[in-house]
């Protein structure tokens, strides 16, 4: 009777995918603002019980992320100031540093990738244009211990 069971969740898996089941509670590591904040989550939170594995996951998911994750949680816990909040992607007409507007100059416009020519200056928090954030430093009064993305204002003052 229990091989049946078994044999029955094997075969489940395969059609489905691997079945993964999270014993007590998880810490869920996240940036906010370009700093580490970390929840406990019980495990049978309901987003946790399905959970489609995607290609980065396996990455993000080793030692050595975990451990980078968990530095920057303890550095922004001691960090004797707050990033800055970003503003909106929205509020972005045009490049902070540089004036110049964004627009998607090519036969294939569209809002998505609009968007992604425009970044946000972990330093100031200001929507900046790639050329202009071309600069990446550590930032570490605001517990930001990996280099991030500032724009050339704040690169030239750090």
């Amino acid at each position: 009777e229990g091989r049946g069971h078994t044999d029955a969740a094997v075969k489940g898996a395969a059609r489905h995918g691997p079945t993964l089941r999270i014993p007590g509670r998880v810490m869920h590591l996240y940036p906010v603002h370009g700093v580490y904040t970390a929840a406990w989550v019980a495990a049978d939170f309901p987003p946790l019980t399905s959970i489609a594995l995607a290609p980065h996951m396996i990455n993000d998911h080793r030692g050595r992320e975990y451990l980078a994750a968990l530095r920057g949680l303890r550095a922004g816990r001691a960090a004797p100031r707050t990033p800055p909040a970003w503003a909106p992607f929205r509020d972005g007409a045009a490049c902070a540093v540089c004036s110049a507007p964004f627009v998607w100059e090519s036969t294939c416009r569209s809002s998505a990738q609009e968007v992604c020519a425009r970044h946000h200056c972990r330093a100031c928090g200001r929507v900046v244009c790639g050329a202009c954030s071309a600069h990446e430093v550590c930032l570490p009064d605001f517990g930001i211990v990996e280099p991030v993305r500032v724009c050339d204002a704040c690169a030239w003052t750090l």
